[in-house]
C-alpha cells in the first residue's frame, strides 16, 4: 500500500530515488570527459589553437543552449503509453555514447596534417551533436524529478540523491582517468618527450570506450527502473497550437514573468561563467602551475566523493531549518573562495614550493571544501526551481517542468560558452601557452599570468552571481501555500469531473425505475 506525503503525492521510496539519481551517472561521465580533458587534449595532444577550441565550444554550447527548450517543451507536450519523459531516455544514450568516440577520434588526416580549420570543424560538429543527445536525456530526466513529487523536502531528497550518484560517478571518472587510464609517465611519439600520461594520444582510446558503455548503461537503467511510475504522474495536455519557433521563444521568455525564477537565471548566468573558465583552466592549473603527476591528481577524486556526498546530503536538512535561499548564497560564497583561494596564496608566495610534500595535502583539502560546497549548493538550486515550477502552475494552470528546466540550461550553457570561450582566448593570447609543452619547463612569467586568470579574474562574476541570488523571496512557508492551493485546485477538479458521470448514471437509474 502507497503511503502519501504532506502534499498529497506518493511518498518515494528509496529505491526509487536512487534509480532516478542513477540517471545522473551518464551526465557526470560526459562532463567528467568534456569539461577536464576536451581543451587540454585539443590543444596539447592534438595541436588545436586554443581559441579556436574556445569558438568551437562556444558554438556548441549555444547549439546545445537553443535544443534545451526545444526538448524541455517537446517532453512537456509528449503523450503516450509511456508518458512524457521515458521517451527521450531511451533514445538518447546510444547516438551520445558514439558523438563522445568520435570527439576524442579526430580522423588521423587532420592530426597528423595539423589542419587547423578541419579540426576545428570536426571538435564543433561532433561537439554539438553529443551536447543535444545528452539534451535529450537530461532535461527530460530533470524534468521527472520535478514530477515526482511536489513535498518540498522529499524532492529535495531526490535532487541530493540524483547529487551524490553524479558526484560519485564524477569521481570516479577522475579516479579510473588519472590514476589508471594516464598514470605514470610516456614517451609522446611526436616528439619523444617523456610526458604524463594524459599528454599522450595513445591512452586516451581505452578510457573514451569505458564512459560510452557507461553512458548507455546509466540512462537505460535511470529509464527502466522509474518506468513504473508512468501512470501517476502528470499527463500532457492536449495541444492548442502548433510547435514553431516563435513559440519557443515565446514561451522560454514567459518563464521571466515569474520574478523569482528571473533572479536565478541571471544569477546563474554570471556564475556559469565562472565555472567555464574554471573548467578550462583547471587542468591546465593541476599539470602546470602545481605540476601535479596524474597520480596525485587522482587524490581530488577521491576527496570530491565523500565531500560531495556529505554536502547533498545535508542540503536537505540545512534547506529545512534555515529555508533555501541562506542556503544557496552561503554555499555559493565560499564555493567563490576555494575555488580560486589556494591560487591566490601560491601569487603572494604563501604555499610551499611545487614538489615539495606539504603542498598536495593542503590542495586537497582545499578541493574537499569546494566540493563540499558543491554538493550543498547543486541540491538547492535544482529544489529551488522545482518550487518556481509549482509557483507557475498556481498562476498559469500548466504544469511545465520541462521548460523551466531546459530554459535554466539555456542560460547556463549560453553563459557557460562565454567562460570557455574568455579562458580560451586568455590561454592564447595573455598566458601564450605553447603546444606539447612539458610540465617544470614553462617560464615563471607564463605560470604567473596563468594564475591571475584563473584566480582573482575567474572570481569576478562569482560575486555578481552572489549578489543577484541574494535577491530571491520564495520561502518555505510560501510553497506550502502553493503546494496547499495546488491539491485544493486538483481536489476540486476531480469532484467537478466525477460529478457529470455521477449525475448521468443517477439520471439512468431514474430511467430504468420509471420503466
Amino acid at each position: 500500500m502507497n503511503n502519501t506525503d504532506t502534499a498529497g503525492s506518493l511518498r518515494l521510496s528509496f529505491g526509487t530515488k536512487l534509480a532516478f539519481g542513477s540517471g545522473a551517472m551518464a551526465e557526470a561521465v560526459y562532463m567528467g570527459l568534456f569539461n577536464t580533458f576536451i581543451t587540454i587534449f585539443y590543444n596539447q595532444v592534438i595541436g588545436l589553437s586554443n581559441t579556436l577550441i574556445g569558438i568551437a565550444i562556444m558554438l556548441a554550447l549555444v547549439g546545445d543552449a537553443l535544443t534545451d527548450p526545444v526538448v524541455g517543451i517537446l517532453s512537456d507536450r509528449w503523450r503516450g503509453r509511456y508518458g512524457r519523459r521515458h521517451p527521450f531516455m531511451f533514445v538518447a544514450p546510444v547516438p551520445l555514447a558514439l558523438m563522445v568516440y568520435c570527439i576524442f577520434n579526430p580522423p588521423e588526416g587532420l592530426v597528423e596534417g595539423s589542419h587547423q580549420l578541419g579540426l576545428f570543424l570536426w571538435l564543433a560538429l561532433t561537439t554539438i551533436l553529443s551536447r543535444a543527445f545528452l539534451t535529450l536525456y537530461s532535461v527530460p530526466h530533470l524534468a521527472l524529478g520535478g514530477e515526482l513529487s511536489k513535498d518540498q523536502f522529499q524532492r529535495s531528497q531526490l535532487f541530493s540523491a540524483n547529487t551524490m550518484i553524479g558526484a560519485a560517478s564524477g569521481a570516479l571518472v577522475a579516479i579510473s582517468t588519472w590514476g589508471y587510464f594516464f598514470a605514470g609517465e610516456r614517451v609522446r611519439a611526436s616528439d619523444g618527450q617523456l610526458v604524463p600520461g594524459h599528454l599522450d594520444p595513445a591512452a586516451y582510446g581505452p578510457m573514451v570506450i569505458c564512459a560510452c558503455a557507461a553512458i548507455v548503461i546509466a540512462v537505460w537503467g535511470c529509464a527502466l527502473l522509474t518506468l513504473k511510475h508512468v501512470e501517476r504522474l502528470t499527463e500532457a495536455p492536449a495541444p492548442t497550437e502548433r510547435f514553431t519557433i516563435i513559440m519557443l521563444f515565446r514561451e522560454i521568455l514567459g518563464t521571466f514573468k515569474n520574478r523569482n525564477y528571473l533572479i536565478l537565471m541571471v544569477g546563474y548566468f554570471f556564475f556559469m561563467i565562472t565555472s567555464g573558465i574554471y573548467d578550462t583552466f583547471n587542468v591546465f592549473i593541476n599539470t602546470y602551475f602545481w605540476e601535479l603527476a596524474p597520480e596525485e591528481i587522482k587524490y581530488f577524486g577521491f576527496i570530491a566523493l565523500p565531500m560531495i556526498i556529505v554536502g547533498a546530503l545535508a542540503s536537505p536538512v540545512l534547506q529545512k531549518k534555515f529555508d533555501r535561499k541562506p542556503v544557496i548564497v552561503t554555499a555559493l560564497i565560499f564555493m567563490t573562495i576555494f575555488a580560486q583561494l589556494v591560487i591566490d596564496l601560491r601569487l603572494l608566495g604563501l604555499l610551499p614550493a611545487n614538489h615539495d610534500e606539504n603542498l598536495l595535502p593542503i590542495l586537497i583539502a582545499n578541493a574537499g571544501a569546494f566540493a563540499l560546497t558543491i554538493g550543498v549548493g547543486g541540491v538547492a538550486i535544482m529544489g529551488m526551481i522545482g518550487d518556481l515550477i509549482d509557483e507557475n502552475e498556481l498562476t498559469t494552470g500548466l504544469r511545465q517542468d520541462g521548460l523551466f528546466f531546459s530554459a535554466r540550461a539555456f542560460f547556463a550553457k549560453a553563459s557557460y560558452s562565454v567562460g570557455h570561450l574568455f579562458a580560451g582566448i586568455a590561454l592564447d593570447l595573455y598566458v601564450r601557452l605553447p603546444f606539447e609543452a612539458v610540465p617544470g619547463q614553462l617560464e615563471e612569467a607564463i605560470l604567473t599570468r596563468m594564475g591571475i586568470v584563473a584566480g582573482p579574474a575567474m572570481a569576478v562574476s562569482a560575486v555578481i552571481a552572489v549578489f543577484v541570488y541574494s535577491r530571491y523571496d520564495l520561502t518555505a512557508a510560501r510553497h506550502r501555500a502553493i503546494v496547499a492551493e495546488l491539491d485544493k485546485r486538483n481536489s476540486e477538479s476531480r469532484s467537478d469531473q466525477k460529478r457529470p458521470e455521477m449525475e448521468a448514471r443517477l439520471s439512468d437509474n431514474d430511467t430504468g425505475f420509471d420503466a
